[in-house]
């Protein structure tokens, strides 16, 4: 090879002749061979910055054809197929995912949710039809189609049938002999290659010989090589490449974007002293602050051009691979076997890629996954020997991973999820190699350096994630605890000896946590520092799931289940906090109780050593075993936790030691909520938070009550109550003397807190049976109850259900079993989510004291209830409902209810409620003694039905006490407590009152003398609400509404006389002001039934009423006038391409554009909206003043996080904060500001267009025109020049067109007026051409008249998507809009310079008059691409002014009001020049559609038109083939003229006042008809061409063979505009959310070529993007954005709409700055939408959503919507940069 770089000869036959040569000789001299002809020819490929397509050529033919062919000695594509075809197709799918492609997990077939299909096996499966979650892989997994381990039924989709049975598939290498030596060798020589290049270390020389000596090889450049890593971020990055190598932004970020993607990038080439200094520079500049320098190399140019070759070489051999299963079972074999058999220390050459999987960079580690991925894990064999292997170096793997900062999805240990979730990989790897037991271990190891006396210790300051990153062990250890055996012939004696000694080990790990972060209550002074609280609550969490699973595994097994929980004894043994023991007294009863007092001692909340047994302890009963059996007292298992150096001690606890740390933390819970523990501060709050919380309560609360339980089954009743009114330190309490007057105040409100959370606690125990081996009930019992106490608080959505309850290991809730039996779905009306709301029959499974309530929701939920009840005409009592028995194991906890210490805690209660004051009572602790009663009789009841005589609740209660001094029962105490004023709520008298009558129905049962008297005196006692009196109150209500409702009006009657005068102004005022708008409503014209709006026959009454406002600041109500204080409306003014039917082309340039004339084809206008409030300009001058200089004090940074942009004049309306940049002024009605002359001038169109014509070809000076061949200046002609040149009659009447007279009564033009005016002309020409303001440029009136027309345009095609007629869908708001911008327009010309307006409207005569611009050679713009609509407004705004003079033929003066369009003959002829261009464009522009056979009935109106059309055409010499049916010709042009005409109707109804015939207020046929009429144009649409005139005549034929116009409608020109305009509309979405997530995983970034991480659909065109990438930032306008963002400048005119598909959400962009996101419009069958694919339901399209999305972007509302969003969400928006979206 030369200097160059050429390439040196190559043959193919000489090259397999010399590796054939060293194939016959040795290994070694054969890979000698193959190295040598690498050394020549990898640098040549790979070190030369060639194009890829080229690159990948020269590889082919120099590197990877020569192994391909030398493998198969033979052509390789030929007998790669013949392998391919001798044996069978592979059974299992294997197709690798790629990032975001979509997923799918059968809920009911799938093993566990890691086992998922592909979408094309999906689609092609029976689990289509099943409960399916949908998801995205985040790349790196393969379908599981075709493996019966993963799907529990119908494994195989129909491409992966298998064709022979599964024991008879051929898992042996059926290659030829010779063929397999030579593939096993080339195999053995390339992975010997690629493991040893990418692992080299040596940056100078070149191993396995490759390193060339020619003096050109030693003169090749280093490279400097930058890797990846984890800490430094982008701009870190960026930064230190700019100083290290000197490179711009943009180069820096390329560098870091390949970095950030493939781990490593090269930043310089040269010499190696050059590269060292970058080297030195980008690690000085990023190791400061202690902080991890990024990781540099200098390396020769070769050794990274082989590197290159390597990882070309990994996808070769998966390619190579895939080609038969013998060639992937052989590249397997070679992979894994040592590479030295002599050897023993020798490794294979996975075991080297495990080893050096840290030091790769990232690319390198996926490519060498992904080799294993695709070879060793699709063979079942090899599968088996790699897990093996994997095992063997998992605990190494898992300490570098830990020490390692890459991201856990391309390092090795990713592999875990492939191995451990096989059913029987898993157990194998458990009952031979010990698995559990690895796992665990690994854990331990990364738990010594926070060990701390024995227990874990987290501290706050502590940053190092070492710890953090060890968790993914975790993991790891879940699956491989899913494989439980599911029946006696998988267990075996190797599978449970070594499952216990691995939890034996997990039981070391929980014994780290075991009373971790203790605390002390603070009693002098808070807290100065929170301590460290989270660490403990994370690994909480993430051990929740393998708890249950140990669980699990247990209960499956009677051996596992006893030795676990004497495995579990022992360790708690061993961990038992010494205390001492104590005798207490109350009452009678003496008990043992251990001392420790919560308010003073140190606690703990994390004991998941005792809620381990508590689980183990549900699943004694189901094999006969209770607490005390013998076999749990056995300690044979002392010798084999020995064996695994845990400690253990034969001594075990009892029960009270048991539940002691469950009780203390109840206790705990009820002093934070008498505010004993505030000076605790957060850290407290936090964990009393999330030890009841949802993510951790399964495994720690709820454990903790069955603990209690368990306890309170196991010890007598009195015991068991001396220990919980021990702990809660309510002995005292307990006895009568408590209330004798003493102590402090706090002090007793705090007992009296605690006595209530003590007795929620009872009724907890008792009430809380619906876990299975707790009350007989099953899983679905336990969500049943769940849900319906959810429902309780209000109607809920699936989703909010779905968070609030647990998920188990396969994220299942249990939700769907249960849902339909207790609830009703109901998904409203007028769309979102639907909602369950639970039936009338469940509500008695209600009960207030649920435990799993929080405060809020428990009281929420009473009222709730109370209030149905209310609305049922029921009483308020909350009853319990009846629990289910308990199990025989927790039976004797009933007992509790009937003990002594009960009884009489419930009889002091009562006993103090009934006395006349008492100090410790609380209305509380009477509902609830209320409510423990109602539970032991719901248990006297079940007991009295099975026989069972030992509950003895009920003869208790009814007993006299004889230690009481009144000897008061507890029945006797609740009679006599049914009329005691102290019960003050309804609620609890209802409730005494059901207890009462539930007393009685127990009583029934008892056959006794005794009983039937109680019965009767309950009976007396209990009529508290007899029917009589319900009877009395509501006639004592009924007469109080009466004698009040008599008062009322007694009062206003005598108001009334008062102020009769008053009143009848009033009254004539407003009957006068109705009349008037009767009056003004009532259509009305020449013939007395049809209102016109324009011509001499204009309907005389006009809406002319004064306009009232009220000031939104200062509340002033105010007349609109021309003279008086100006009134402005809040407007936004926004660049809009919603109309647009070309979206190819380029936006203008807004400082050269001409916006006289708006193209056809609507590309880009500017559209104004507004909220409709109004103000005094004044106000508004001082608001926004205010709202500039509270800006100009903020820092800059804090700006962009709000909702508007005060450098853009942005501000939010004071009213609604609805989104504003500029202020509308309202204009009174233009009647009332010019009357016409009493001279009715009467000129026939033809005339007054001659005068037209004349006017413009004598405005047009061609002197004065010299320099410019292509730019006209015009100079109006006075009137005097053109009616000198017209017949007398004609030029009076035609003069008489501008003469007006000017109402006095109206005013002239105030000050604020006049710069309201010019102030909103001005904004509009800023905004609409994103300009700098400028006032004196002559194109602020054209975009004032353009925004007008603009918005009637939008408005009307809105009212075609409602299929509305033009005043049927008007709001309020949208015509007080229009009527504003109409008003605004028509008094621009008012206020601007005359001869600037009248230069527009000779420009726009002109245009219309191609003729003489021809005729003088000059530029013309075609009739077929103007919008004939802008130009009619602009024409109506700017044709009064083109002559226009006072009677004495004066200019007026610009202070008062002249040449306004009144709808006059001047307007009429305006609108009928106009409208007959348009109808010349429709004709020219139609394309006759083949008619069928049939042809349709014509009517002469149709053959006029045809001859029209024929005529045209010939004008315009376009040949037609065929002439378009008359009938078919005649409905098109009706068609296509009709938005026109209600565009038109629209602007001349607010220009006239003229109220509108009613018919246009309803959609009807004759829709064309009513306009026609009430815009004064002939009904008969051909007499705009043939009885006008043979000026008319001239014209029209002027713009058909304008050569303009031939050259658009040639047929090598450009589209045409076709009216009507295309309703422009969403692109549409596939049904199925699905196909969306298939086809954005198949999109690559077209900048890097890699796939993109958020792929973004642009909703207008339907453009993918890659958006949120660094790789595709563009400049805009100076600044770095994102693909979104920028496409939405040329897309959407600065405003976007997108969809990101993996996030499933909508993305809305407006002005770089400001973004939010909306659900997409897919919903689940609930009606909801699911951002990120949280839940996984199925999606399908929304029409109803998907029409609401639609609306924001066609009522232009994108800007609003983004605002409201930041308004109300600030928080959720302020760290989002969107404009690198």
């Amino acid at each position: 090879m030369d200097a160059l770089g050429s390439i040196p000869e190559f043959d193919q036959k000489a090259l397999s002749q010399r590796w054939r040569d060293g194939f016959s000789t040795s290994q070694e001299a054969f890979e000698h061979a193959v190295y040598s002809h690498f050394t020549d020819f990898v640098p040549l490929v790979y070190g030369t910055k060639l194009e890829t397509d080229k690159e990948e050529r020269r590889a082919r033919k120099f590197l990877f054809y020569p192994l391909e062919e030398f493998m198969c000695q033979g052509d390789p594509g030929l007998i790669f197929q013949q392998l391919g075809h001798a044996e069978e197709p592979s059974q299992l799918c294997g197709h690798n995912f790629k990032n975001g492609e979509p997923t799918y997990s059968c809920r009911d077939c799938a093993y566990d949710p890691t086992c998922v299909l592909c979408i094309t096996c999906f689609q092609k499966s029976s689990h289509r039809n099943h409960r399916y979650r949908m998801s995205t892989s985040g790349g790196g997994g393969y379908c599981d189609c075709g493996d019966t381990e993963a799907w529990k039924s119908d494994p195989y989709c129909l491409l992966h049938m298998p064709r022979r049975d599964e024991s008879e598939s051929d898992s042996g290498i059926n290659l030829p002999e010779a063929m397999r030596i030579y593939v096993e060798r080339i195999f053995t020589c390339m992975l010997k290659f690629v493991s040893t290049l990418l692992t080299w270390e040596d940056n100078e020389n070149l191993p396995l010989g490759l390193g060339s000596q020619s003096a050109w090889a030693q003169n090749q450049p280093y490279m400097c090589m930058l890797y990846n890593d984890e800490v430094h971020t982008y701009e870190q990055v960026m930064t230190t490449l700019q100083r290290a190598v000197d490179c711009t932004k943009r180069q820096a970020l390329d560098y870091a974007t390949i970095v950030d993607r493939e781990g490593r990038s090269c930043v310089k080439y040269g010499g190696q002293e050059e590269c060292s200094t970058v080297k030195e520079t980008i690690q000085r500049n990023t190791s400061r602050h202690n902080s991890k320098p990024l990781k540099v190399e200098v390396m020769r140019k070769e050794l990274v051009a082989h590197q290159q070759f390597a990882l070309k070489v990994l996808g070769w051999l998966q390619t190579v691979s895939d080609k038969a299963g013998s060639i992937r079972r052989l590249l397997c074999q070679v992979l894994m076997e040592p590479q030295n058999p002599r050897d023993p220390s020798s490794v294979s050459v996975l075991e080297k890629f495990i080893r050096a999987d840290t030091t790769l960079w990232k690319v390198a580690r996926v490519q060498s996954h992904q080799l294993l991925m695709s070879c060793v894990l699709k063979d079942p064999l090899s599968k088996k020997q790699f897990s093996v292997i994997f095992t063997k170096w998992y605990s190494f793997m898992v300490r570098e991973f830990s020490e390692d900062d890459h991201d856990h999805d391309v390092s090795m240990p990713i592999l875990s999820v492939q191995i451990f979730t096989v059913p029987s990989l898993a157990r194998m790897l458990i009952a031979e190699h010990d698995l559990l037991s690895v796992i665990v271990k690994a854990f331990l190891a990364a738990c010594e350096p926070k060990k701390k006396d024995g227990k874990l210790s987290f501290e706050g300051s502590d940053r190092n994630n070492v710890f953090k990153r060890s968790m993914y062990v975790l993991h790891d250890l879940k699956y491989a605890l899913v494989c439980k055996p599911n029946g006696p012939e998988e267990w075996s004696d190797a599978l449970r000896e070594n499952f216990l000694r691995g939890l034996t080990t997990f039981l070391q790990l929980l014994s780290l946590i075991q009373g971790i972060d203790s605390i002390k209550r603070q009693v002098g002074q808070h807290l100065d520092f929170d301590p460290e609280w989270k660490g403990a609550f994370t690994i909480q969490i993430k051990l929740e799931d393998i708890l249950v699973l140990f669980c699990d595994w247990c209960s499956a097994d009677r051996y596992l289940l006893v030795e676990g929980y004497k495995a579990t004894m022992e360790v708690l043994t061993t961990c038992r906090e010494a205390r001492g023991r104590d005798n207490v007294t109350v009452g009678s009863y003496t008990g043992e109780v251990i001392k420790h007092n919560v308010s003073f001692d140190s606690i703990s909340i994390h004991y998941p050593l005792n809620r381990f047994l508590t689980a183990l302890h549900l699943h004694l009963e189901k094999f006969g075993i209770s607490f005390n059996s013998p076999e749990l007292q056995n300690h044979s298992l002392v010798e084999m936790a020995h064996s695994v150096d845990v400690p253990m001690s034969p001594v075990l606890l009892d029960i009270k030691d048991l539940m002691e740390p469950a009780l203390c933390i109840q206790v705990l819970l009820a002093q934070a909520q008498a505010g004993m523990w505030r000076r605790n501060g957060y850290s407290l709050q936090n964990q009393v938070f999330f030890y009841s919380n949802l993510r951790c309560r399964q495994e720690m609360y709820d454990r903790d009550i069955v603990m209690l339980q368990m306890a309170a089954s196991l010890l007598p009743g009195d015991e068991f109550m001396i220990q919980v009114l021990n702990k809660f330190g309510l002995l005292p309490w307990a006895k009568m003397e408590y209330d004798i007057p003493g102590g402090q105040e706090d002090s007793v409100r705090q007992t009296v807190t605690l006595a209530e959370e003590f007795l929620s606690l009872i009724i907890i125990l008792m009430g809380e049976r619906y876990i299975p081996g707790v009350g007989q009930v099953d899983k679905k019992a336990t969500v049943r109850r769940e849900v319906v106490h959810l429902l309780c608080i209000s109607p809920m959505a699936h989703s909010r259900i779905t968070k609030s309850l647990n998920e188990d290991i396969n994220h299942e809730t249990g939700l769907d079993g249960v849902l339909e039996d207790v609830a009703t779905f109901k998904k409203p009306q007028g769309g979102g989510n639907g909602k369950f709301e639970l039936k009338s029959q469940c509500y008695k499974e209600y009960s207030p004291y649920f435990y799993h309530y929080y405060k809020a929701e428990q009281a929420k939920s009473e009222e709730v209830q109370r209030q149905r009840k209310k609305q049922n005409e029921e009483d308020l009592a909350l009853p319990p409902p009846v629990p289910p028995p308990f199990t025989q194991q927790f039976q004797e906890a009933i007992h509790l209810l009937d003990c002594d210490l009960m009884i009489n805690i419930l009889t002091i209660v009562l006993r103090r409620t009934a006395a006349p004051r008492s100090r410790s009572w609380s209305e509380a602790q009477f509902d609830r003694v209320l409510f423990i009663i109602g539970m032991a009789l719901h248990e006297q009841l079940r007991a009295s039905e099975n026989g069972d005589q030992s509950f003895s609740f009920l003869t208790k209660a009814i007993k006299k006490n004889e230690s009481s001094l009144d000897q008061e029962s507890i029945l006797s105490l609740l009679q006599r407590l049914v009329h005691s004023p102290n019960i003050s709520t309804q609620e609890s008298k209802d409730l005494l009152a059901w207890v009462l009558r539930k007393f009685a129905e127990a009583l029934k049962v008892i056959d006794e003398p005794v009983a039937k008297e109680h019965v009767d005196s309950i009976a007396k006692c209990t009529d508290l609400r007899s029917g009589e009196d319900n009877k009395k109150k509501a006639q004592a209500a009924a007469k109080r509404r009466a004698k009040i409702m008599a008062q009322m009006a007694k009062m206003q009657r005598d108001f009334i006389a008062e102020n009769s005068e008053l009143f009848e102004n009033t009254s004539t005022e407003a009957s006068e002001q109705t009349a008037e708008v009767e009056m003004a409503e009532m259509p009305s014209g020449s013939d007395g039934d049809t209102a016109i709006a324009l011509g001499p026959h204009q309907s005389s009454v006009k809406a002319t009423a004064p306009i009232h406002v009220t000031c939104i600041l200062c509340q002033e109500e105010q007349k609109v006038t021309l003279s008086g204080r100006a009134m402005v409306l809040s407007a936004f003014v926004q660049q809009s391409t919603v109309l647009s039917q070309n979206r190819s082309k380029l936006p203008a340039n807004g400082t050269t554009y001409n916006p006289l004339f708006t193209p056809a084809d609507l590309g880009r206008g500017t559209h104004t909206s507004s909220c409709g409030h109004v103000m005094h300009h004044e106000c508004w001058q001082g608001f926004f003043s205010n709202i500039v200089n509270r800006e100009r004090r903020r820092p800059m940074r804090f700006r962009s996080s709000f909702s508007y942009d005060i450098e853009r004049m942005e501000y939010l309306c004071p009213l609604c904060e609805g989104l504003s940049n500029t202020v509308i002024p309202i204009v009174p009605p233009l009647p009332s500001l010019v009357s016409e002359s009493s001279n009715s001038p009467e000129i026939r169109f033809d005339d007054w267009l001659d005068g037209i014509v004349k006017t413009v070809v004598n405005s047009i000076k061609e002197e004065e025109d010299k320099e410019s061949k292509d730019e006209l200046l015009f100079k109006p002609c006075p009137i005097s020049s053109i009616t000198r040149m017209m017949a007398e009659s004609v030029a009076k009447n035609f003069q008489l067109l501008w003469e007006y007279v000017y109402d006095e009564s109206s005013g002239s033009f105030s000050d604020g007026m006049k710069e309201m005016v010019k102030k909103f002309a001005r904004d509009v020409y800023s905004f609409g051409l994103a300009v700098e303001p400028d006032d004196e440029n002559p194109r602020v009136p054209l975009m004032a008249w353009n925004t007008c027309a603009y918005t009637i345009l939008a408005l009307e095609q809105e009212f075609q998507r409602d299929n509305v007629a033009v005043f049927e869908g008007m709001t309020e708001r949208q015509t007080a809009l229009i009527g504003a911008l109409v008003r605004f327009a028509a008094v621009t010309s008012q206020v601007m310079s005359p001869d600037t307006i009248k230069q527009h409207c000779v420009g726009l005569l002109a245009a219309l008059i191609p003729e003489e611009l021809e005729r003088r050679k000059k530029l013309s713009v075609c009739l077929l691409d103007m919008d004939l609509f802008h130009l009619l407004t602009v024409l109506t705004m700017t044709l009064p002014v083109l002559h226009s003079t006072s009677l004495d033929g004066q200019q007026r003066s610009s202070s008062h009001p002249s040449s306004l369009p009144t709808g006059g003959l001047l307007d009429q002829h305006a609108l009928q020049l106009v409208f007959t261009a348009h109808l010349v464009h429709i004709l020219l522009t139609y394309d006759a559609p083949c008619e069928d056979a049939e042809e349709l009935e014509s009517t002469s109106e149709g053959y006029e038109l045809l001859d029209v059309y024929k005529v045209l055409r010939e004008h315009a010499h376009v040949v037609d083939s065929a002439l378009p049916c008359p009938t078919t010709l005649l409905l098109h042009v009706k068609n296509a003229c009709l938005p026109f005409l209600r565009c038109a109707c629209i602007l001349y109804h607010h220009v006239t006042g003229v109220m509108y015939p009613p018919e246009l207020t309803c959609k009807n046929s004759n829709e064309l008809r009513h306009l026609l009429r009430y815009l004064a144009l002939p009904a008969h649409l051909p007499d705009l061409f043939t009885k006008q005139g043979p000026t008319t005549t001239a014209l029209i034929k002027s713009w058909c063979s304008n050569a303009n116009v031939r050259e658009r409608l040639s047929a090598s020109s450009e589209a045409l505009v076709h009216h009507p305009l295309r309703l422009n509309r969403l692109i549409d979405l596939p049904q199925d959310y699905s196909l969306l997530l298939n086809e954005a995983s198949t999109f690559k970034c077209p900048k890097s070529d890699g796939d993109d991480r958020a792929p973004t659909r642009c909703l207008v065109c339907g453009r993918m993007l890659c958006s949120q990438s660094y790789c595709c930032l563009a400049e805009l306008e100076g600044t770095q954005v994102g693909a979104a963002t920028e496409h939405a400048y040329y897309c959407g005119a600065h405003c976007g709409i997108f969809l990101r598909v993996r996030e499933c959400q909508v993305l809305l962009l407006s002005n770089k700055s400001r973004g939010c996101f909306l659900p997409a419009p897919y919903l689940d069958m609930y009606g909801e939408s699911d951002q990120g694919l949280r839940r996984g339901n199925p999606l399908t399209l929304s029409p109803e959503s998907y029409q609401s999305v639609q609306k924001i972007w066609y009522q232009h509302n994108i800007p609003q919507t983004i605002s409201r969003s930041l308004n109300w969400e600030p928080g959720t928006n302020f760290m989002i940069e969107w404009h690198n979206l």
